[in-house]
């Protein structure tokens, strides 16, 4: 059976002005829907920037479509780049793939699995996972190279034959496809990886769908603990302005600026992350500056 980890929110009224250039839209209001850190943040050294160069382009595919749906971002007008964020665990982690958990980070039902195949080695398979929010269905997390807990089907709503010959039928014997923030998942495959990633898609109507930071849903009574670790939210993405002046030219190689290192966690970090937890998580009001 899947486990829930336990969740500690604040206000879910709270609201903050992410950009986002797109056909129609100059600045966007976005909820704040994320209520769980996706994995354990203390076992992760570094982050990908959103609208990074590290891994591959993830921006516009116009051929990510079929009979009018599309299953990504719409917006032609994002210059290449890497528009989610590789979340990559300490090396004392790596190497298998019980050992990172994978939670929802919202309430949210399972839409879609699709099977990832390790192009250097095909005997290992895993899962990418997209998880539709319950509180706002206009927002969908995407999670890839995940080790999928058998609870949950192993294939829905596989990509269209037409488009994806190693197309597969639904798995009609699992427990659940719904899920609350903070149950787990799976476990990240990081048998021969240095990260595993997650993306947000948000969708103004079926043909008008953008990616977006998942930080930018994030509360503040979360990001205390990648605060309390040094990160900054703004490092964590490159505005859409900045990458149209600075393309990426280093596909494939590594460049330090695409990533947001972690500080140690001194000895004493997480009983202040909890302390503060527990101030939040019993009514104590955490407000951001919006000015």
């Amino acid at each position: 059976m899947h486990g829930r980890r336990n969740v500690l929110t604040g206000s879910m009224f709270l609201f903050f002005f992410c950009g986002i250039t797109g056909n129609t839209f100059g600045t966007v209001i976005h909820p704040e829907l994320i209520e769980s850190d996706v994995t354990d943040v203390l076992m992760l050294e570094e982050i990908s920037k959103f609208r990074s160069g590290a891994g591959h382009d993830f921006s516009y595919d116009a051929s990510f479509a079929y009979a009018g749906e599309y299953f990504g971002a719409t917006d032609s007008t994002e210059p290449d780049s890497s528009m989610k964020h590789y979340l990559a665990p300490y090396a004392t982690h790596l190497g298998d793939a019980s050992t990172v958990p994978v939670y929802a980070p919202f309430d949210g039902v399972i839409t879609r699995v699709t099977e990832e195949i390790n192009d250097d080695d095909p005997s290992i398979i895993n899962k990418r996972v997209e998880l539709t929010s319950v509180d706002d269905p206009n927002y969908m997390a995407v999670l890839f190279h995940i080790d999928l807990d058998n609870d949950y089907p192993q294939i829905k709503n596989d990509w269209p034959a037409a488009v994806w010959p190693a197309h597969q039928p639904d798995d009609a014997s699992y427990v659940t496809d719904t899920l609350s923030a903070g149950d787990l998942l799976g476990y990240a495959d990081m048998r021969t990886g240095h990260d595993f990633d997650i993306a947000i898609l948000y969708s103004v109507s079926s043909t008008e769908k953008y990616w977006v930071s998942y930080f930018d849903l994030m509360p503040d009574t979360l990001f205390t603990t990648y605060g309390a670790r040094g990160a900054n939210r703004n490092d964590l993405s490159i505005s859409k302005a900045s990458r149209i002046s600075t393309p990426i030219i280093w596909w494939g190689s590594r460049n330090d600026d695409d990533w947001v290192e972690l500080q140690t966690v001194p000895e004493n970090g997480t009983l202040k992350i909890a302390i503060f937890g527990l101030i939040v998580f019993f009514g104590r009001p955490v407000n951001r500056r919006t000015s």
